[in-house]
């Protein structure tokens, strides 16, 4: 499907995306440009497939551009959006969507400085990049921010301590910063998906994905279309009335935890 095909929900939208890089980024890039946006592809250190999600949404008539950068230092931030105002002059939307590679280490076998790293990425790299968003933001009296983290604050799987704990910082941080900047016609959500098979995360033994179909109402795993197709709803005027939400992204799996 051509960009001249779809629905162009977010024509003339200015959408950076941190993370660009990783597979639910690409699709999250790939889904707001088919839906009108000129897309900044964040990377920081897989300048590789960056580029190559830039060319694909170029050379299919969309518009996007690569920009590295190291999210949890605010110095590096700052640059990242002054490169934003120079070149597009505003910025609607800002996801979220960074984070450590995803590894399984129990509780004891983690080290402060590793759960230091994850908070960092997903929670000081919210916070410098949401900082920035906001400030252009309010000058347009409109603006969405979108975070990702992962439904397993409502249901901790062992192994994953840091990756969840950084996530539940993120559900504080989005609520108050919703309430903050609702008056500036800011809307901020968060999205929680469940398990998302990736070519870039460790995948579960077989057994384990098919207990996990088993155990959700839809059948079937997560994909990152499936996070892409709820960040679209939350970039867009769909869901305008609707601020500090959350929203899990995992056909029904938490339903069995309830």
């Amino acid at each position: 499907m051509t960009h001249s095909d779809t629905n162009k929900l977010l024509a003339g939208k200015i959408a950076l995306v941190t993370a660009g890089s990783n597979d639910s980024g690409e699709a999250i890039c790939h889904s707001l440009s088919e839906s009108g946006a000129k897309v900044i592809i964040h990377y920081f250190k897989n300048k590789d497939r960056a580029d190559k999600t830039c060319n694909e949404i170029n050379s299919s008539g969309g518009s996007a551009v690569s920009w590295g950068a190291d999210i949890s230092d605010e110095g590096s931030v700052e640059s990242l959006f002054k490169f934003i105002k120079d070149r597009f002059g505003r910025l609607d939307i800002l996801v979220n969507n960074a984070h450590l590679p995803i590894t399984r280490s129990f509780f004891h076998e983690v080290t402060w400085e590793e759960y230091q790293e994850q908070i960092d990425v997903m929670v000081k790299g919210a916070f410098y990049c949401s900082k920035e968003a906001v400030s252009i933001m309010s000058g347009q009296g409109s603006g969405s921010i979108i975070n990702i983290l992962t439904s397993q604050i409502d249901h901790p799987v062992k192994g994953y301590s840091s990756y969840v704990t950084a996530s539940s910082a993120l559900v504080g941080f989005t609520r108050n910063l919703a309430v903050e900047a609702g008056d500036k016609g800011i809307r901020v959500n968060m999205i929680a998906p469940g398990f998302v098979l990736t070519g870039h995360t460790p995948h579960a033994p077989l057994h384990v994905q098919e207990a996990i179909k088993k155990a959700t109402p839809l059948g079937r795993l997560g994909t990152p279309e499936d996070i892409a197709k709820a960040v679209l709803f939350f970039a867009s005027d769909l869901s305008s009335f609707i601020t500090g939400g959350y929203l899990v992204v995992d056909g029904g799996n938490y339903l069995h935890h309830r």
